[in-house]
This record gives structure tokens, sequence and C-alpha cells, in this order.
């Protein structure tokens, strides 16, 4: 969207040590009164690479997945927090 963001490295360190799929799943509404989800093809353990370079890459599958959610519903996306960098303060305080 133009901007960086942050993203926790949580899910993509949790999928390589346990050997489990990480699957992206974004939530949208329809004309029903039922929420809808989305599961996007499993994100991809790098074959070569660091711990940390890995845990990037996956990171980055993850986002892009969740990035084509967004851009397909924006009006059902909502973030409790900042995420991107731009918004943060350089001390590290939100804004």
């Amino acid at each position: 969207f133009g901007a960086t963001a942050r993203m926790p490295a949580g899910p993509a360190l949790l999928a390589q040590q346990t050997g489990a799929m990480l699957l992206p799943v974004t939530l949208s509404y329809d004309s029903t009164p039922v929420m809808k989800g989305i599961i996007h093809p499993a994100v991809e353990l790098p074959e070569e690479g660091t711990r940390a370079e890995k845990t990037a890459a996956m990171t980055q599958q993850l986002a892009d997945a969740f990035a084509l959610g967004i851009a397909e519903h924006p009006e059902d996306w909502h973030m409790l927090q900042r995420l991107w960098l731009d918004d943060l303060d350089p001390r590290g305080e939100p804004t």
C-alpha cells in the first residue's frame, strides 16, 4: 500500500519450529449476515537462508496474502494499533 509496515514474526517462527503449515486467512462480509473467510495458499518455508532470513521471507508472504484480502475488502479491515512505520514516533512511542 505504498508504505512499510511492521508484522509479528511469531507465526513464521512457529511454523518453522513445529513443521505446521502457515495458512493466511482473511475475513470479509458480503450481503449476508455471515462473515466469509478465505484461506489463502500456504506460506512456503524457504529451503535456504538463515533462520532470520527464512522468517522475514515467510512474514512477507503472509503480508502479501493479507494485502490481497485488504485490497479486495478495505471496508472490512481494522487495526487497533499503529501498523505503518511512518505513523510511529522515531523514539518508538506511538504518535
